[in-house]
């Protein structure tokens, strides 16, 4: 049987790969350059969040700063791509907010 641990993670990067895959078809239509985050982006946040979330075993405090970390430069990325497109959307933002936190969740909170 696999350790509980990595089971954890393995579903925090699980929840990113779903993710991923639904965002990467929203964009399927973008010409290539223009998907600034698919699969491979959402599986890495799901992770994030998911290291994150062991974090909070030792320091309660820490998924706070990590997710403070993860959400500035993240957010500041989403408002240039925004001010490019002139497409004013944040489900992107919101979709990678909300994957940080699953994955955190998998791994401090339940399964």
């Amino acid at each position: 049987m696999l350790d509980p641990d990595l089971q954890r993670a393995g579903l925090a990067a699980a929840i990113g790969l779903l993710i991923g895959i639904e965002r990467g078809w929203q964009e399927r239509q973008a010409r290539d350059g223009a998907r600034v985050a698919g699969i491979r982006t959402y599986t890495l946040i799901g992770t994030l969040g998911g290291l994150s979330g062991f974090l909070t075993r030792t320091q309660p405090f820490a998924i706070g700063l990590c997710f403070i970390a993860f959400a500035l430069p993240f957010g500041m990325l989403e408002w240039r791509k925004i001010r490019k497109s002139r497409s004013f959307s944040a489900t992107n933002f919101v979709a990678g907010l909300l994957t940080f936190a699953l994955g955190a969740f998998a791994t401090a909170g339940s399964m």
